[in-house]
């Protein structure tokens, strides 16, 4: 069906009628408008290489501090750009919009990261301090503890340093 419609375009072109368009073919007039598809979107942000929990950061976004149980970052990136960057890239939890004291952060609470699906963070997004059209990213790992696993009371007390009747197990091992 292809082959029929390019030699019917083709035997036009060859009488004089250089205003056909086939459908579903490319078009080779080097005029045609579309828009290529590599092109971002208004505010759109390019993941970049760093990552902080699993959480591939933007570019432009540099990891300022990184701890056990949290990493900061911040870049030359709109705040609702990147608020738009971590809602697509985290799962669960809620978002808690700016509040009324004007400080303009978002916090994306008790959510997770694909990568991570075990923990659990919470994101706060907002603009840097003392910089123009610059944000600060901060990923808190707020994962529960688990509690060691015992079996019955008396090793929970145990466990605790007492005797299952309250009494300090150990005296030499006092606090």
């Amino acid at each position: 069906m292809k082959r029929g419609a390019l030699l019917f375009a083709l035997a036009l072109v060859a009488c004089g009628h250089d205003d056909v368009t086939v459908v579903g073919a490319a078009s080779a007039h080097p005029s045609a408008s579309a828009v290529p598809v590599d092109h971002l979107a208004s505010g759109e942000l390019l993941e970049g290489s760093a990552k902080a929990f699993g959480l591939v950061l933007p570019r432009r976004m540099k990891i300022d501090a990184a701890f056990a149980d949290v990493v900061y970052a911040s870049g030359p990136v709109e705040s609702e750009s990147l608020v738009r960057y971590v809602r697509a890239r985290v799962r669960e939890g809620k978002l808690v919009r700016p509040d009324f004291a004007g400080d303009g952060r978002t916090t994306f609470d008790h959510v997770k990261v694909p990568a991570m699906p075990d923990k659990e963070f919470v994101v706060t997004v907002g603009p840097a301090l003392g910089a123009i059209a610059s944000s600060s990213l901060e990923i808190r790992d707020v994962t529960p503890q688990k509690g060691p696993s015992l079996p019955d009371e008396t090793a929970r007390w145990r466990n605790a340093g007492l005797a299952p009747n309250g009494a300090v197990a150990d005296p030499t091992h006092l606090q």
